[in-house]
């Protein structure tokens, strides 16, 4: 685990702890323990954080699509596709 700078480029994962955090996933003790690593809950949500303290969340890491060995971002085809002008709204379903 390491932390990201605050630049607004750098994309590292959204983990947090706390009591207010459920404890485990119900009847799935193998997705707890990966969700749980280091005693840390990580989301699976990748974000990046500005230098004035905003972080916005940029992709989803468990969304990922695999093709010829690329890893593609299933945000990035859906804001790719979005910015046709014909195309009002798109999904992409992994």
């Amino acid at each position: 685990m390491q932390d990201v700078p605050f630049d607004g480029t750098t994309i590292g994962e959204i983990i947090m702890r706390g009591n207010l955090l459920m404890k485990e996933y119900f009847k799935q003790p193998e997705e707890t323990e990966e969700a749980f690593r280091g005693g840390w809950f990580h989301t699976g949500d990748g974000a990046v954080v500005h230098p004035d303290g905003y972080m916005e969340i940029k992709d989803r890491f468990k969304d990922i699509i695999i093709s010829g060995g690329e890893n593609i971002s299933s945000v990035e085809v859906e804001n790719t596709i979005c910015e046709h002008p014909d195309v009002l709204e798109a999904a992409c379903f992994v």
